[in-house]
């Protein structure tokens, strides 16, 4: 069982007592460091040392190096981080030492790390102990320390934890490292809903309707993921429980039943169907009950996103004359049209954060990645003739976005970060991958 806390049992009292009191002040002392964000004009990368891990248990040296690359891979994975080449390093990470004193804070200065990990483990049978520890390079001093003991099989777990505890001292926030990705995956002339760990590793394959599988979307707690199937003939909206594989149907009403969408914090979904003969978007409870017709008209109304709160919805409508987004507050009725330049923009995604809406809009020919404020300000271009970028979807951080890209062949999923930059792909599979959708975090 992983634990976030220090192990008593492992460690004597004086000695718990004394790394107690250096974690508590060596976390109170990072609050003066202030990282701008990523979307930020001046934003530059921080350059940080990690060292393999050092091992505590000669026996066990096999996860030296795995960990320490594993943390480099995490932080560099964020955007925040610039990990700098171990080569260059003057030490060996077994024979430094792990505490303030013993760090030599003016070499590492001159290699250029404006902060640096020191980690070690020690294994006990099927158990290990792994403890962590970030410091300020310029400030010589600790920033963050945490300890954990467990199986021995969660190592990886336990190092991208301390990941989202680096992040969150220096940023405020925690990283995305135990989050998952869902997307539409092409299984012979199928398609099925598969997810991911954050890094596209470890596919899983989460549905077998032997038919069309589309639009998967996470619940808030990431107990569900809703999405269409064709499975019965028609389009009808499903829910799956994640952890039991459990599926029920959400709505089967005559017609389509499409496009669905959590509402933040609560158990119903926005959807899109066309029970009274347009496609209309509605309010409906887990269960399908219909609670309130949110958009309707004679246009087509697809694609609905809620804004973090829940009290507004991005949708796509095309009564302008071609698929525009635009914005209805829920509460008063009210509707206003966010995007004016080009004449196809689809797949709205509202930022965690509220501040922006990304989408996808046809530029040069193409399918672009755009993102926009919810007040239409700041319209940004963020894909360029590179292939079909469609399906934004946001980390749980705001700091990067998911989408398909066709720009190395079939579609795949891809990530990058808010401002354009780090682009990498995700699923290497095979087939085609597409309509992803990012999970919340995970409960801490």
């Amino acid at each position: 069982m992983l634990s976030n806390g220090i192990s008593s049992s492992r460690l004597n009292l004086l000695g718990l007592c004394l790394l107690c009191m250096a974690l508590c002040a060596g976390s109170a002392s990072g609050a003066d460091i202030v990282v701008p964000p990523i979307s930020s004009p001046n934003f530059q990368r921080i350059p940080i040392a990690i060292p393999d891990f050092k091992y505590m248990t000669p026996a066990e040296t096999q996860f030296s190096h795995q960990m320490g690359e594993t943390l480099a891979n995490d932080l560099d994975y964020s955007g925040v981080f610039r990990p700098l080449d171990p080569k260059g390093f003057l030490e060996d990470p077994q024979t430094m030492g792990l505490n303030t004193p013993e760090i030599k804070f003016p070499d590492w200065k001159r290699l250029g790390a404006d902060f640096m990990v020191r980690g070690s483990y020690q294994v006990q049978g099927s158990s290990v102990k792994m403890e962590g520890r970030l410091f300020d390079v310029g400030g010589q001093r600790m920033v963050k320390g945490k300890v954990y003991d467990g199986d021995i099989q969660n190592w990886r777990s336990m190092v991208h934890d301390f990941a989202d505890e680096i992040l969150l001292a220096l940023t405020g926030e925690r990283g995305v490292f135990d989050t998952k990705i869902a997307y539409v995956q092409k299984v012979g002339t199928a398609k099925e809903i598969f997810y991911c760990d954050f890094d596209g590793s470890n596919p899983v394959q989460v549905t077998r309707d032997n038919n069309l599988a589309l639009s998967p979307a996470w619940s808030s707690d990431m107990s569900q993921l809703a999405y269409v199937s064709y499975r019965d003939g028609a389009a009808k909206i499903y829910s799956l429980n994640v952890r039991s594989g459990a599926q029920s149907v959400i709505c089967g009403y005559t017609g389509l039943n499409m496009s669905p969408a959590w509402r933040p914090g609560r158990n119903e979904l926005a959807v899109t169907m066309t029970k009274d003969g347009n496609p209309d978007i509605f309010l409906v409870s887990a269960s399908g009950q219909i609670l309130q017709k949110l958009v309707q008209g004679y246009s087509i109304n697809v694609s609905p996103d809620w804004s973090p709160k829940g009290d507004k919805l991005a949708y796509v409508s095309n009564e302008s004359g071609n698929p525009q987004i635009y914005i209805l507050d829920v509460s008063s009725g009210q509707k206003k049209r966010l995007t004016f330049a080009g004449n196809y923009n689809t797949s709205p995604a509202w930022s965690p954060k509220g501040d922006w809406i990304a989408y996808s809009g046809i530029a040069g020919g193409e399918h672009n990645i755009f993102i926009i404020r919810p007040d239409g300000g700041e319209n940004r271009q963020l894909t360029s003739g590179e292939g079909r970028n469609e399906s934004p979807a946001w980390s749980p951080d705001g700091r990067m976005l998911a989408f398909s890209s066709t720009r190395q062949g079939g579609p795949s999923i891809w990530v990058m970060l808010i401002n354009g930059t780090g682009v990498r792909r995700l699923t290497r599979q095979g087939g085609e991958q597409e309509l992803p959708d990012w999970s919340p975090r995970m409960n801490h």
